[in-house]
C-alpha cells in the first residue's frame, strides 16, 4: 500500500493533466460536516470546492456535502470515516484527542494561534512535509489527510455585559476541549464542553453564559440572537484536525485523475476559507449593533494574564500529548513553532489576498509533496 504522502504526491503530479480529463467512472461521494451550511468552512471552502470538482470532471465526480450533522456529529466523524459510513468529513482534533494524540498536539497550542493564514500554512506544512507520523496516525484510522484549516482568534460572546477580567468570574463558558478549558479556568470561568454547533441552544437553555469562539459566529451561527455582549480580545484560536479528509478505501478507489482534481483544489479552498473567515469576523462586528450587540475593547488585566499563560503553552501541549501516548511530540512542537514563524512572514506579505495565499500554499507545500 502507498503511504498517505505518496498517494497525495501521485495525485499532485497528475493535477495538470487532470484539469481537462474526467474520471473514467462516475463517482458520487458523501461528505459530512457537523457545522451548519452557513459556517465559513462550508461557504468558503467545501461548497465551492465540490462545485468546481463536479464542473471540471464534467459531472463524473460529485461530492455531496451533508452539513449540519446530517450524517455524523462532531465527535463521531472520525469513526464514521474510518468505518466507511461516510466517504469523507471534517475531523476536529480536540474532540478526538486520544485517537489522534500527535496531531492534537498542534491544536493544543491554541493560545499561540493568531491569524488563520499563518495557521493554515504552518499546520499543513508541518503535517504534510514535516511529520510522517502525523500522516500515519490518520492512516491508522483509515483516513487520508489532505488539509487542515484554522479559525480566526477567539473572543468572548456573552449574555450579560463582560468587559473586564472580574466580569468573567464564575461564568459558564463554552469550551471545545481541555486546551480551552484550562484557559477558561485560568480566567476564572467555568468550562462547559459544548460543540459550537450546539452553542446557540445551550445559551437558550442556560447551560452557557458565554461562547468562547470566533466573532464571525455571531452571524454564521446566529449567536447574536442570544449573545448581546462581546469582549473583543484575541485569546487563541482553533487549528488542526482535518477539514479535508477521506476514507482511505474510498480515496484509493478513485481514479488517478479524480484524486488529482481533488488535491489540486485544496490550496484554493484553504486560501478562500482563511481570508473569508477573517472577513466574516469584520462583517459580524460591523453589523453587531443592528442586532443589539455591544462590543467592548480589550482589558489590560486580561491581556497580561494571557501573556503570562502563553509562556507555558508549548510545554503543556507536549505533556498532554505524551500522556495520551503520542511519541515525538516535542519534535513535532518544535517543527510547528518554526513553521509558525515562517508563515507569519508569508501571511504579512499576502496581506489578505486570496490569490497570494493560494499561491503560497501551492509553492511551499502542495508542489513539494513526494519531492
Amino acid at each position: 500500500m502507498k503511504t498517505n504522502s505518496g498517494k497525495i504526491a501521485a495525485a499532485a503530479l497528475l493535477a495538470a493533466s487532470a484539469l481537462t480529463a474526467a474520471p473514467a467512472m462516475a463517482q458520487n461521494l458523501q461528505y459530512a460536516n457537523y457545522l451548519p451550511p452557513t459556517h465559513p468552512g462550508n461557504v468558503f471552502a467545501l461548497e465551492p470546492m465540490f462545485k468546481a470538482l463536479e464542473e471540471k470532471s464534467g459531472g463524473s465526480l460529485k461530492i455531496t456535502l451533508q452539513a449540519g450533522g446530517a450524517l455524523a456529529g462532531a465527535k463521531d466523524t472520525l469513526s464514521a470515516i474510518e468505518t466507511g459510513l461516510i466517504d469523507g468529513g471534517f475531523i476536529v482534533s480536540v474532540y478526538v484527542p486520544n485517537e489522534i494524540p500527535l496531531n492534537t498536539t498542534m491544536s493544543d497550542m491554541a493560545m499561540l494561534m493568531e491569524d488563520p493564514v499563518t495557521m493554515v500554512g504552518a499546520l499543513n506544512e508541518t503535517v504534510l512535509l514535516g511529520c510522517p507520523s502525523c500522516l500515519e496516525e490518520y492512516q491508522g484510522h483509515n483516513v487520508t489527510y489532505l488539509g487542515a484549516y484554522a479559525t480566526t482568534p477567539y473572543n468572548l460572546m456573552c449574555k450579560d455585559p463582560v468587559s473586564t477580567l472580574s466580569d468573567i468570574q464564575g461564568l459558564k463558558i463554552r469550551s471545545a476541549g481541555d486546551v480551552y478549558g484550562r484557559w477558561i479556568a485560568e480566567m476564572g470561568g467555568v468550562p462547559v464542553n459544548v460543540a459550537n454547533s450546539e452553542a446557540y441552544e445551550a445559551m437558550q437553555r442556560g447551560q452557557l453564559d458565554c461562547v468562547y469562539g470566533s466573532v464571525g459566529w455571531l452571524k454564521s451561527l446566529s449567536l447574536w440572537d442570544v449573545s448581546k455582549h462581546v469582549l473583543r480580545q484575541d485569546m487563541g484560536a482553533f487549528g488542526g484536525g482535518a477539514l479535508i479528509a477521506f476514507n482511505t478505501d474510498t480515496w484509493e478507489g478513485l481514479s488517478d485523475e479524480a484524486r488529482a482534481m481533488i488535491t489540486d483544489e485544496v490550496p484554493a479552498a484553504l486560501a478562500r476559507l482563511a481570508i473569508g473567515y477573517a472577513e466574516e469576523d469584520e462583517e459580524a462586528i460591523a453589523e453587531a449593533s443592528e442586532h443589539g450587540v455591544t462590543v467592548n475593547g480589550k482589558d489590560p488585566e486580561l491581556g497580561a494574564l494571557l501573556a503570562e499563560y502563553q509562556k507555558s503553552e508549548i510545554e503543556s501541549a507536549v505533556a498532554e500529548a505524551e500522556e495520551r501516548g503520542a511519541e515525538n511530540a516535542q519534535a513535532l512542537a518544535d517543527t510547528f513553532v518554526a513553521n509558525l514563524a515562517k508563515w507569519k512572514k508569508i501571511s504579512d506579505e499576502a496581506g489578505g489576498d486570496v490569490a497570494k495565499v493560494e499561491e503560497a500554499l501551492r509553492r511551499e507545500i502542495y508542489s513539494k509533496l513526494g519531492n
